[in-house]
């Protein structure tokens, strides 16, 4: 009985982030219509210059969560993703360490902006 309690207890914390993990937290904005927020991002590297990013933030008020695969070196990341009907692309740079820094500027038929993301310490 103690070990089923054990266990059911340990569902229900928060899963680590990996060693393959980075976690980002920032801002957004765009620039053809104010809609700026907050955003976090944990960037999982699948290697072989494969990402993925789980997005989640706020837009006017209201609470999103998008996973977005995108690729290339840190230095040149590149993109595409879907996001409620409408199409964007998006370039960035990525690094780590103390001072870490995700950035990125997008293009899509709806809106246009960047985000500015700093490494967020463990």
């Amino acid at each position: 009985m103690r070990s089923l309690l054990i266990g059911a207890l340990l569902c229900l914390l928060p899963a680590p982030a990996s060693a393959r993990e980075l976690v980002y937290e920032g801002t957004w904005l765009t620039t053809n219509r104010k809609l700026d927020g907050t955003m976090t991002c944990a960037v999982t590297d699948l290697g072989n210059n494969q990402w993925r990013g789980h997005f989640d933030g706020e837009w006017q008020g209201v609470r999103f969560s998008y996973t977005v695969p995108f690729s290339g070196p840190p230095d040149k990341l590149h993109g595409t993703a879907v996001i409620d009907g409408a199409d964007y692309q998006w370039t960035g740079t990525m690094t780590k360490g103390p001072s870490g820094s995700f950035k990125g500027s997008f293009t899509g038929n709806r809106y246009v902006g960047g985000f500015s993301l700093k490494q967020k310490s463990k």
